[in-house]
C-alpha cells in the first residue's frame, strides 16, 4: 500500500496470518489510522509546509524473514524512517538491520525489554512502554491480589521469552513461587499449535505430580504473541468442551492475565468469555481514544480502495464498519494512538529537521549541505546522509505534542516511551455481547502502584485464591518444600504448640505445661501427690493405723510387766527405745501422704532418719552385749566391762542417737531439702523433695541414712555370728532375721525408688519404712508380748535338768564358764531384795522370789556362797554379775521355761555340785 509524497515513511504491519491469507481483522484499524495521520499532516500548514508525506506500508505476516525483506524494499524506495513493526519479534530482527543501514524505526507494539539495548538497537524507539515496566505491572497487580502460587506459559520467540524471564525474576524476589513456567513452540500448522498447548494445559492444570500440593496454580500468565495465544485459548475451549478435569467448576477459579500483545484482542477475548474459561484481566498500555478517527474509521465504506486489506474486513462486516462486532475491542484502546503518535513524532522531527523555507541560508548542522541549499538538496542530504543518526537524535531529544496528548518525549538514552498501563477485563452488554472495560491502571512515576475503580474481573463477584499450599493452622507447622511458598502442613508434635497461621516451627511447652488437644496452645499440668483418698495412701494409712496401735500396745505391755523375768532379759530400757523409734517410723510413714512442703520434707527426713536410729542403735547394743558375753575372755578382776551394764547401755545409746540428731542439724543448716516441681516428662509434674542441686540432695540423703546403714551392717554382721547360741532369753538370731530383712526392703527399695515418680515414689518410701518397722516389732517384740499375756506361767527363770546335768557332764571350763555366766544372768533379773531362802530336807535350799514362787535350788550351805559360784552378787544393784566367759560355739539347748501348774509348788530339778 503506497501514497507517493516528497517524503516516504515507511509502514510495517502484520495483516495476513502465517498459516493462511486470512486477514487480520483488528489491525485494519492500525493502516487506517497510520494513513490518516499521513493526510491530517499533510492538510496541516504549521508541519512541513513546503513538503508532502507519503507512505509505503508493507505486511510483515508476524514472521521476521518475511518481515525482513519487506523491510529491505522499503529501504530500496527511500523511506526517511519506518514506522514498525507490530510485533517483538519481528522488531528484534528488523531493527539491528535496519539501524545499521541507518533507518530508524519507530514501534507501535514491540514492547520488549530487549529492544531496550542501545548497543544492538542503536537507532530504535517505540510509542509504547517497555515489558520492563509491563512486567513491573503485572508483578505489582499480583500482589495486590496476594497470589503467591502462579504459572507462566511464554511463546519461544524473544518477546516471549525476555518478558517471562523478567517477570519471573520479579516475582521471586518477592517470595511468588512459579508453577509451571513453560514455552509454547512453533510449529507448522495451526492445529500442532493447538495441540501442544493442551498438552501443555493438561500440566498446567492437571494433578500435581507432587501428592503434597493438591492443587495448581489458578493465575496464568500467557506471556506470548498473538498467534501463540490463539492456539492456548482454543486448546482450553477444547479441554472444557471434553469436561476434562471437572469440568466448568475448575474453570471458574483460573484467572488468565494477557500483556499488551493479546490484551485487546477480540476473537481471543471472545472466546474467554462465551466459552466460560475463567476470569481475564488484560494488561494494556494505556492509549486514548481519538474521536475524529473513529468518526472516519465508522465512515469508511466500499470505496476504499486504497487500503488493498480493508475490503475482505468489509466483507466481514457487512457493510456496517461502525456496528462491526471486531472494532468494538478496538475502540477501547489498542494501538491506533500509538501509531498516530509515531507518524506525528517522525514528521515533527523532520519539521525541525527541514525548517519551514526550503530556502534558508543554513539547515541543520546534521546536513552539512553544500551550495546552493535547495529543495532537492534538502531532500538529497535528507535521504542520503540524515536518516540515520540525526534524525533519531533529534527524535529522543526533544518533546512533542500530539493529537491526543499534550506532552510526547523519549528517553534520551534508549528511545522508551513512558509507561501507564490500564487493567482491563470483559462484560457482558447488552444482548450478550462482550465488551472490554477498563477497572484500574498503574503509573511508573506512581508511588501507589495498582489503582482500581468499581469493577471487579470475576465471575464470582470476588477474587479466589492462587496458592501453592494451603495456609498451616493454628497447632501445625510448615514444612517447607524446595519452592519458597509451598510446603505440607504437619501437625505439632505431643507438647508442643504453635499458635499463628503458617507458623514454621512448634513451639516446646514449658515444664509443667502440655499442649492441648488443637496444639493451639498449652495448659498447665497439675501436680501429683500422693493423695489421702488414693488406693495406695488408704493402704499406707491403713497399716500405719494398725502398726501404730500394735507398737503402742506391745509398750503398755512392756511397761507394765518391767519387772518380769522376760522383760528383763530382753535390756528393758533399750527394748523401750526401740517401740518409740517404731511408733516414729509407722508416724513417717503417713508424711509420704499429702502435697509435700519445705517442712514437710525437713520433718519427713528427719522423723525417718530417727526411725532408723531408735530401732537399729538399740539392737546393735543388744547383739553386742550378747557378742561381748560370749566371746570376751575372762578379766582378772572377775568383773565384766562397764558397757555391758544397762544403764551403760542406755547412755551409749542416747549418745548414738543424739549423733543422728547433730548429722540432722547439719543437713537441715548446708544441705535443706525443698519441695520441688520435678518433669520426667512434660505431661508428668510431681513434687519431691530435693536439694538445691543434685550434691546437696545427696549429701542430704546419704549423711543420715549411711549413719544408720553402718549401725544396720554391724548389727547384721554380729548376730549372725552368734546367731546358734543358746536361745532362751537369747534373741540374737530374731535380730539377724530382723537386720536382714530390712536389708532386703532396702535394697528393693533403691531401685523402686528411682524408677518410680510422683506418688509411687512416695508410696515405695512410705511402705519400705513400714516393713521395716512391722519387721522389728513382729520379730523382736511379738514372742515377748505373746508369752507376757497368754503364757505368763512361762515368765519364770528355771534351771532344768539338762542344763544342771550339762553343767556337771561338761568337761571345758570355759564352756561351764558360759554356762554358769547364762544361769547368772538369768539371776541378775530374778534375785534381788525381797528374795529368800527355804530350807528342805537333804541340806538343800530352794530361792524364792518377793512373790514367793520357786524357780531353782541350788545344794549349798550358805545362799550367798552359792550365788558366787555361779556369779558376783552386787547388793547395791541387788543383782548377779558373770564372773567367767565361754567361746563354746556348739549348738545345744541348755536351759528352758520350765511350766509350772498354779497353786503347785514343783520340786527340785537337780542338785549342782
Amino acid at each position: 500500500m503506497r501514497k507517493p509524497g516528497d517524503i516516504i515513511i515507511g509502514g510495517l504491519v502484520p495483516l495476513k496470518h502465517k498459516y493462511s491469507s486470512k486477514v487480520r481483522y483488528h489491525n485494519i484499524a492500525l493502516v487506517e489510522a497510520f494513513t490518516w495521520a499521513i493526510d491530517k499532516i499533510n492538510d496541516n500548514p504549521n508541519i512541513l509546509p513546503n513538503f508532502t508525506l507519503g507512505y509505503e506500508i508493507r505486511d510483515t505476516m508476524s514472521d521476521a524473514a518475511f518481515a525482513s525483506v519487506q523491510a529491505l524494499e522499503l529501504a530500496a524506495k527511500n523511506v526517511v524512517g519506518i514506522v514498525g513493526p507490530g510485533s517483538t519479534s519481528v522488531a528484534v530482527h528488523l531493527a539491528s538491520l535496519m539501524g545499521s543501514l541507518g533507518y530508524p524505526m519507530i514501534s507501535y507494539a514491540a514492547t520488549s525489554n530487549i529492544l531496550s539495548n542501545t548497543e544492538r538497537f542503536a537507532l530504535f524507539a517505540r510509542t509504547v512502554p517497555s515489558d520492563a515496566y509491563q512486567c513491573l505491572a503485572i508483578k505489582d497487580l499480583i500482589l495486590f491480589y496476594k497470589w503467591s502460587y502462579v504459572s507462566i506459559l511464554y511463546s519461544a520467540e524473544p518477546y516471549g521469552m525476555d518478558g517471562a524471564e523478567n517477570i519471573r525474576n520479579l516475582l521471586e524476589d518477592q517470595g511468588c513461587c512459579i508453577d509451571q513456567y513453560s514455552p509454547l513452540k512453533q510449529h507448522d500448522t495451526k492445529e500442532e499449535g493447538i495441540q501442544d498447548a493442551m498438552n501443555l494445559l493438561n500440566v498446567t492444570f492437571g494433578t500435581p505430580a507432587n501428592t503434597t500440593n493438591k492443587i495448581h496454580a489458578r493465575v496464568v500468565i500467557l506471556f506470548a504473541t498473538y498467534t501463540y495465544a490463539q492456539h492456548v485459548i482454543e486448546g482450553a475451549r477444547r479441554l472444557k468442551e471434553s469436561g476434562w478435569n471437572g469440568g466448568s467448576q475448575m474453570w471458574d477459579n483460573i484467572t488468565w492475565i494477557a500483556p499488551e500483545s493479546w490484551s485487546v484482542k477480540a476473537d481471543l477475548i471472545e472466546k474467554i468469555a462465551e466459552n466460560q474459561l475463567g476470569n481475564y484481566i488484560g494488561v494494556t498500555p494505556t492509549t486514548i481514544e481519538i474521536p475524529d478517527f473513529v468518526k472516519y474509521y465508522k465512515n469508511l465504506n466500499g470505496s476504499n480502495t486504497a487500503n488493498p486489506w480493508f475490503q475482505e474486513y468489509y466483507s466481514y462486516c457487512n457493510g456496517d464498519i461502525g456496528d462491526c462486532h471486531e472494532y468494538s475491542y478496538t475502540k477501547q484502546g489498542a494501538y491506533e494512538e500509538p501509531v498516530v503518535i509515531a507518524v506525528e513524532v517522525l514528521a515533527q522531527t523532520l519539521h525541525k529537521l527541514l525548517g519551514t523555507k526550503y530556502n534558508r541560508t543554513t539547515l541543520d548542522p546534521c546536513l552539512k549541505p553544500a551550495e546552493p541549499i535547495n529543495k532537492d538538496t534538502e531532500l538529497y542530504y535528507l535521504r542520503n546522509s540524515v536518516v540515520g543518526k540525526c534524525l533519531f537524535k533529534s527524535l529522543t531529544n526533544d518533546t512533542y505534542g500530539t493529537t491526543t496528548r499534550d506532552l510526547v518525549s523519549f528517553n534520551k538514552t534508549n528511545g522508551d516511551f513512558e509507561a501507564i498501563y490500564t487493567f482491563k477485563t470483559y462484560v457482558f452488554g447488552p444482548n450478550e455481547t462482550v465488551r472490554l472495560v477498563n477497572f484500574g491502571n498503574w503509573d511508573h512515576t506512581n508511588t501507589e502502584g495498582v489503582v482500581l475503580n468499581g469493577t471487579r474481573p470475576y465471575r464470582r463477584g470476588k477474587p479466589h485464591d492462587s496458592i501453592c499450599s494451603l495456609d498451616c493452622k493454628p497447632g501445625s507447622r510448615q514444612i517447607q518444600e524446595t519452592k519458597l511458598c509451598c510446603w505440607t502442613c504437619e501437625p505439632c508434635p505431643l507438647d508442643t504448640h504453635s499458635y499463628s497461621i503458617n507458623s514454621r516451627v512448634c513451639i516446646a511447652c514449658s515444664p509443667g505445661e502440655i499442649s492441648n488437644d488443637n496444639r493451639t496452645g498449652c495448659l498447665v499440668v497439675l501436680p501429683t501427690y500422693l493423695e489421702y483418698t488414693h488406693p495406695a495412701g488408704l493402704v499406707l494409712i491403713l497399716f500405719a493405723i494398725i502398726g501404730g496401735m500394735l507398737t503402742l500396745f506391745t509398750l503398755v505391755v512392756f511397761i507394765r510387766h518391767a519387772d518380769t523375768p522376760i522383760v528383763k532379759a530382753s535390756s528393758k530400757e533399750l527394748c523401750l527405745v526401740m517401740l518409740c523409734g517404731v511408733f516414729i517410723g509407722y508416724l513417717s510413714s503417713l508424711l509420704s501422704l499429702g502435697k509435700p512442703t519445705d517442712n514437710i520434707c525437713m520433718v519427713h527426713l528427719c522423723l525417718g532418719s530417727m526411725f532408723g536410729s531408735l530401732t537399729i542403735i538399740p539392737l546393735f547394743l543388744k547383739v553386742t552385749r550378747v557378742f561381748s558375753l560370749f566371746f570376751q575372755s575372762k578379766r582378772r578382776n572377775g568383773k565384766p566391762p562397764k558397757y555391758l551394764l544397762p544403764v551403760w547401755q542406755s547412755t551409749i545409746c542416747m549418745v548414738l542417737v543424739c549423733v543422728q540428731i547433730v548429722i540432722l542439724c547439719v543437713v537441715n543448716a548446708f544441705f535443706p531439702l525443698e519441695a520441688k516441681e520435678m518433669y520426667p516428662d512434660r505431661s508428668t509434674v510431681y513434687i519431691a523433695c530435693e536439694g538445691q542441686d543434685r550434691f546437696d540432695h545427696i549429701m542430704a540423703l546419704s549423711l543420715p541414712v549411711g549413719y544408720v546403714l553402718f549401725f544396720m551392717l554391724l548389727s547384721t554382721i554380729m548376730s549372725y555370728l552368734v546367731r546358734k547360741l543358746p536361745s532362751n532369753f537369747q534373741e540374737a538370731k530374731y535380730i539377724c532375721l530382723a537386720q536382714i530383712i530390712s536389708i532386703i526392703v532396702l535394697t528393693a527399695f533403691v531401685p523402686a525408688y528411682f524408677t518410680s515418680r510422683g506418688l509411687w515414689e512416695s508410696f515405695s518410701v512410705g511402705m519400705a519404712t513400714q516393713i521395716c518397722a512391722s519387721s522389728i516389732l513382729i520379730l523382736i517384740f511379738f514372742k515377748k508380748v505373746n508369752i507376757i499375756i497368754l503364757y505368763p506361767e512361762r515368765n519364770k527363770v528355771v534351771l532344768s535338768k539338762e542344763l544342771l546335768k550339762d553343767i556337771e557332764m561338761t568337761r571345758d571350763d570355759r564352756r561351764r564358764s558360759y554356762l554358769k555366766s547364762e544361769v547368772c544372768h538369768m539371776c541378775g533379773h530374778v534375785l534381788g531384795p525381797g528374795m529368800s531362802f527355804k530350807t528342805i530336807p537333804g541340806g538343800q535350799k530352794e530361792v524364792y522370789c518377793t512373790e514367793k514362787i520357786p524357780h531353782f535350788t541350788v545344794k549349798s550351805t550358805d545362799s550367798q556362797s552359792a550365788a558366787d559360784s555361779l556369779c558376783s552378787y552386787n547388793p547395791l544393784k541387788g543383782s548377779c554379775e558373770p564372773t567367767y566367759n565361754a567361746r563354746s560355739r556348739r549348738r545345744s539347748s541348755f536351759f528352758e521355761i520350765v511350766p509350772f501348774e498354779k497353786g503347785k509348788t514343783p520340786s527340785p530339778t537337780a542338785t549342782l555340785t
